[in-house]
């Protein structure tokens, strides 16, 4: 995993920054690469990289240049190519020559021959800057699952006219002189039903967006003034096919293990976290069968250490099963408010869950021993494992009759949201809902809207696991990606890709429902969670695995947060939030952490970047 930093604008004009301001605003990814960095500055656009380095450290510096007759591109690149290979046979088949082992020399070549058609072969986790040159045209472009997080914002500079810029975290386009930071209380409103940093391409900040999974955007340079000429997202589909339980767990099994083989591909040291549950289990296991000396990591709470069941006695479990080498990371009350606010601060950011503090010291224990982490996000959305929203879902289904986006929309927003929508006004205070009321918009229910739309027919399960991904998945890599970054190790998820995807959408979510048998003449059926997958891997899966609840937020942060209230009452706290809802969190912080939570991220977030 890598820093990408980049401004942009037209042929004719000069950019605010020169290529030693942009070095020092890509330092502030330094986490994101420690090994290395590089940067290029044309007059009118300007690139900069930091670099991670997994494969061939001598062959892939960035910004990569292309070689060859071909269009050129000048290449700046975050993620990681795993069928990169292939496509270099492919090519090297069309003349292309090679003179390094990296797959940042393959993006290169790929995207100088076929543009950013070409990236419909990739298969990985990507978010680049690509400059064509000869077209002096700027390409954009996230993976279809939103892996890695691209951000960017345009801004009018002195002397008239616009600059893009371009960054792996927010903080950095924020720090850009001609940025106006400010927050966009839409969403800061959305962040209190549905604790999100993003909600499809708006985020907290006002007039930065992220870049959405599967989106690619093209900008002209070469006129008399910069525009975006062509934006489309990339929506991953594949039509569930008709087969048995014991076929659909043949195809999964083995999609899934040869993910995780191709995910182990590197120069360095690759781990695994290990949680105890299903998912972590059936990478480490895998994982385990291709690399005797691998190293596993769990993190719990100092309550739970020796406690039958939790994350640490459950991974501990595993662990000695498998063999592996295994490491523990105990975290405390105070420990983790303190990582908490680091987190908060240093990343310019509320949390959207405690779990990202959990991540975050995981991170810092891996880091001494490996680059990078396999871990377990993905299955939940691919494989039906969210047991409660799924039962409430097949009941909306069953009670809907239309079954439209918008009915869709409204049941997500209701049934799984932290807050109620009425309740949101008034946490805040006046003039801040009279700032709300003046923005236009509805980030979360655009969201849930879009997602919906695309999903296709809502009356069956399988759309709805469409929903999740697009709107559940797409949050917990983005906080995956970030945390385990501020340690400098970068997430690999073999479950959140293209190959296990498809298996999982031929096998169908129909699977999730077992026969129960007949009661009075109706035939009934139960939810069982993660079906297919269960059977896939049943030999590697002990009883007491297989039969683990999920646990959402295995940390015991309901009482931790009280340490916090205190920000509740900070300057900027006290004009955004209204005097009764600061009260609430002030005295029932654990009874209401729905509330408090997301109360306190947002304050902790708008004194330290706005006070």
């Amino acid at each position: 995993m890598c820093g990408v930093f980049g401004v942009a604008t037209a042929r004719g004009r000069k950019l605010m920054l020169d290529e030693q301001a942009c070095v020092a605003m890509c330092e502030r990814l330094a986490h994101r690469g420690p090994d290395a960095s590089g940067s290029m500055h044309a007059g009118h656009i300007a690139l900069a990289h930091r670099r991670l380095t997994l494969l061939d450290a001598e062959g892939g510096a960035q910004p990569f240049r292309s070689t060859g007759p071909s269009p050129r591109v000048i290449l700046a690149f975050n993620g990681e190519i795993y069928n990169h290979r292939e496509i270099r046979r492919e090519l090297t088949q069309q003349g292309a020559v090679f003179h390094t082992r990296s797959d940042t020399e393959t993006l290169a070549m790929l995207l100088s021959m076929r543009g950013a058609e070409g990236l419909a072969a990739v298969r990985g986790m990507y978010a680049l800057a690509a400059w064509f040159v000869d077209s002096d045209e700027l390409l954009l472009a996230r993976d279809p699952f939103g892996i890695v997080p691209l951000f960017y914002a345009e801004v009018p500079v002195a002397g008239g006219g616009h600059e893009l810029i371009f960054a792996s975290e927010q903080r950095v386009i924020t720090a850009h002189p001609s940025f106006r930071v400010e927050p966009d209380f839409a969403s800061v409103a959305s962040f209190l039903e549905m604790p999100r940093r993003t909600f499809g391409a708006r985020t907290l900040y006002r007039g930065l967006l992220a870049l959405e999974a599967g989106e690619t955007r093209h900008y002209d340079l070469g006129g008399d003034r910069m525009r975006c000429v062509r934006s489309a997202r990339t929506i991953p589909a594949s039509t569930p096919t008709p087969c048995s339980l014991s076929d659909a767990a043949w195809l999964v099994r083995e999609a899934v293990t040869e993910s995780v083989e191709a995910h182990l591909a590197a120069d360095s040291a690759v781990c695994t976290l290990l949680s105890g549950g299903i998912d972590s289990t059936i990478l480490a296991s895998i994982a385990r069968a291709a690399n005797p000396h691998l190293m596993t990591f769990a993190a719990g709470s100092d309550t739970d250490a020796m406690k039958p069941g939790s994350d640490l006695f459950m991974a501990r479990h595993v662990a000695k099963m498998l063999g592996s080498d295994h490491h523990e990371v105990v975290i405390g009350g105070e420990q983790f408010v303190i990582a908490w606010d680091r987190l908060i601060t240093e990343g310019a950011h509320p949390l959207a869950t405690p779990n990202e503090v959990a991540i975050a010291l995981l991170a810092g224990a891996v880091h001494p021993h490996a680059k990078a982490a396999l871990t377990g996000e993905g299955a939940d959305e691919l494989f039906g494992g969210y047991g409660a929203p799924l039962e409430a879902t097949l009941a909306w289904i069953d009670a809907d009759p239309n079954h439209d986006a918008h009915s869709a929309a409204n049941f997500y927003r209701t049934a799984f949201g932290w807050a109620p929508r009425t309740l949101v006004t008034e946490l805040l205070n006046h003039d801040t809902v009279n700032k709300f009321g003046a923005m236009h918009g509805d980030p979360l229910g655009d969201l849930l809207l879009d997602a919906c739309s695309e999903a296709g027919d809502l009356s069956q399960i399988d759309s709805h696991l469409a929903v999740q991904r697009r709107v559940n998945l797409v949050n917990l890599l983005e906080r995956l990606n970030l945390s385990l970054m501020r340690g400098s190790v970068e997430g690999r998820v073999p479950f959140a890709d293209v190959r296990v995807l498809d298996a999982a959408m031929r096998a169908g979510g129909a699977h999730l429902l077992s026969d129960r048998g007949n009661d009075g003449g109706v035939a009934t059926s139960t939810l069982v969670t993660k079906r297919v997958l269960r059977r896939a891997f049943a030999d590697v899966l002990p009883p007491e695995i297989a039969s683990r609840p999920k646990a959402s937020f295995p940390l015991p942060f309901e009482s931790w947060i009280a340490a916090q209230t205190h920000w509740i009452d900070g300057q900027v706290a006290q004009e955004v939030f209204s005097p009764a809802a600061r009260a609430l969190v002030r005295t029932q912080a654990m009874q209401h952490w729905r509330l408090a939570w997301p109360m306190l991220n947002l304050a902790r977030w708008l004194d330290a970047t706005f006070g």
